[in-house]
């Protein structure tokens, strides 16, 4: 990502929680997916519930990447999906198994519309990573989106 488009998509995250609107989307110039990346083991409220508020804000889409072994829904999830519906936010599921990392890449590679990754914490990316997948830090620094990583209190860092 150039910095001209990360400067844009920076201010309008400052606009849109300002309640500049029309300014926030403005700068995001149609790309409207935001992807809320969560595993079956650290699925967590707050991470949700500011996804859900950013993407109401900018009138952005959520794609949840849900790492799981499992082939059962989590509640959670399913309740965050029904509140997003009924604020008229498009909420698709994926499921993935293996390291949140790669399947982070994967998808974002494949999908150009994604304005940014909204992740719960920083360990987290690396459950069901294997020794030689750690060598993804590489890759991960080629990211075409910036990382969200949003803290217990519910306030996000830059990763």
């Amino acid at each position: 990502m150039n910095m001209d488009r990360f400067d844009d998509l920076m201010s309008a995250i400052s606009f849109a929680e300002a309640g500049e609107h029309e300014k926030a989307k403005e700068l995001l110039k149609g790309r409207d997916t935001v992807l809320l990346a969560v595993s079956e083991r650290m699925v967590d409220r707050h991470v949700m519930k500011y996804a859900l508020n950013l993407s109401k804000r900018i009138e952005a889409g959520i794609d949840i990447l849900y790492m799981t072994k499992s082939d059962a829904t989590n509640p959670l999830l399913e309740a965050f999906m029904s509140e997003a519906r009924k604020k008229d936010i498009d909420c698709s599921l994926f499921k993935k198994e293996g390291c949140m990392k790669k399947a982070i890449l994967d998808y974002t590679g494949k999908k150009k519309e994604i304005l940014f990754v909204i992740v719960g914490s920083t360990p987290e990316l690396d459950i069901e990573c294997k020794t030689g997948e750690k060598s993804l830090s590489e890759a991960w620094k080629r990211l075409k989106c910036p990382l969200v990583v949003v803290s217990k209190s519910g306030m996000p860092e830059l990763a």
